[in-house]
């Protein structure tokens, strides 16, 4: 009964929440409000699927959602409240991994609204995310943010080790706009080039265990930026280290991550890059993921640990090589390729993608997601066994249009 209440009382409190919202919105006492946002969508084929356990036709899908941004701003304080909804289509039930706004991992948030508008399980399906919804106020020369926002870290480019809230997985199709948490935070400059980040993050009905708390120091010594972080997550204490600097021609980062508490692991990336030309830009990152496993026997359980549903941890295996190429064909027209190759299993992920600007506001782009290694089968027993990472996913191709307003 207890459980109970406490759900109503904080769904009413988001509503309160976003009555007021509305309410600064209509009123004289926001100086300036903002509405934007964006309609995007994305025709995909997924090759068939056939292995020892799963037999699925080839899958033809579309997802299309909008996302409407309201931003205030005033002398004392500015909020934000932003809104997606999405329409998914698939030629069967077979859902693709990629849900729009979905997220199968702790998700950070005090409450929620339904992810899904009508019924869950059909061909066509309607979703929504409520992503932002926070107001800012400056407060001792810092900026105090109360609500629903994007809290990222790491000074890695492809995985950040201290990144734990809800970082996007790297076959993410949308990964525009971080998605939103529930917290308090207040971030203070130190002079010009430091600066300290301190908050608190709230998971279902406010329990510490699916709650968070974080204390970030930044700061740059001799045109290298340094982070140190401390995080307490789901019972687990991390500290991590960052640094972004420059050799030559080259830029350089580092950035480490140790977890201690129910589950011990460290994680750390490694990486640099390099502009060959004006239009080519090369890099290559190595990542260590020490919450994976050497074995893929392994795999399966262990995305049931807390890495995994709370420390924003997905790669399986430990052991990363990430290089990337990016060519800027012409002002309107980029290439990107991108690997991500599991040193342990063999198997890998790999996108190429092209886009092109074709107006102001109108945005196209193709793209290939390539997946190689060991497929899935079964044991003596018939239960499932992951020979690699990335050998049971199948192909993908999607077309996808984007317009800004």
């Amino acid at each position: 009964m207890l459980r109970a209440r406490t759900h109503f009382d904080l769904r009413s409190t988001l509503t309160v929440s976003m009555a007021l919202s509305l309410m600064f919105c209509t009123s004289d006492s926001c100086a300036d409000v903002n509405f934007s946002g964006y309609a995007k969508n994305y025709s995909i084929y997924q090759e068939k699927i056939d292995n020892e356990l799963f037999q699925f036709d080839d899958l033809f899908s579309t997802q299309t959602s909008s996302r409407l941004l309201l931003d205030g701003f005033d002398e004392k304080f500015t909020w934000q409240l932003h809104y997606e909804i999405g329409l998914e289509t698939n030629s069967h039930r077979q859902a693709l991994d990629d849900q729009l706004f979905n997220s199968n991992r702790q998700n950070y948030r005090l409450t929620d609204i339904e992810r899904t508008i009508g019924p869950k399980n059909e061909k066509n399906r309607v979703v929504q995310n409520l992503d932002r919804i926070n107001m800012q106020f400056n407060v001792g020369n810092g900026d105090l943010t109360i609500g629903r926002q994007a809290i990222t870290f790491g000074a890695a480019r492809a995985i950040n080790p201290t990144d734990v809230f809800l970082p996007f997985d790297v076959t993410a199709l949308n990964t525009e706009y971080r998605i939103g948490i529930d917290a308090i935070r207040y971030q203070k400059p130190l002079g010009q080039l430091s600066e300290i980040d301190v908050g608190v993050v709230f998971g279902e009905d406010g329990k510490a265990e699916n709650s968070a708390a974080f204390l970030q120091y930044q700061t740059n010594v001799s045109g290298s930026d340094y982070q140190v972080t401390a995080i307490r997550f789901a019972e687990q204490n991390l500290l991590g280290f960052g640094i972004q600097s420059s050799v030559g021609d080259f830029g350089t980062w580092l950035e480490f991550a140790a977890v201690q508490g129910d589950v011990d692991y460290n994680r750390a990336s490694i990486g640099t890059d390099y502009a060959i030309s004006e239009n080519l830009f090369f890099m290559v990152e190595y990542h260590y993921n020490g919450a994976g496993s050497e074995d893929t026997a392994d795999y399966i359980f262990e995305q049931f640990t807390k890495p995994y549903e709370a420390g924003g941890v997905f790669l399986l295996g430990q052991d990363y090589l990430i290089p990337s190429l990016s060519w800027q064909k012409s002002a309107l027209t980029t290439v990107s390729l991108q690997t991500l190759v599991n040193l342990n299993d063999q198997s890998a992920f790999t996108s190429l993608s092209i886009d092109r600007s074709i107006s102001e506001n109108f945005y196209m782009g193709l793209s290939i997601y390539l997946f190689t290694g060991d497929d899935i089968s079964q044991d003596i027993l018939g239960l499932p066994t992951l020979n690699s990472e990335y050998g049971a996913s199948p192909s993908q191709i999607f077309l996808n249009f984007r317009y800004y307003f």
